[in-house]
């Protein structure tokens, strides 16, 4: 029966982290585009930057 116990916990684990993800990206879908530009801008500059101290 612990067997089974363990099983029911990972389920409600995996169900919760489901569920958090839905509410996560129901949140963060407008802020998507700018995220990932920042993102990519955060990269660039970074590499750029560390190009130009090594020069």
């Amino acid at each position: 029966m612990k067997y089974l116990k363990e099983i029911r916990t990972m389920l409600l684990t995996a169900v919760l982290v489901v569920v958090m993800m839905n509410i996560l990206m129901a949140i963060i879908q407008p802020w998507l585009p700018v995220i990932l530009v920042c993102l990519v801008v955060v990269t660039a500059g970074w590499f750029f930057y560390s190009r130009a101290t090594k020069l």
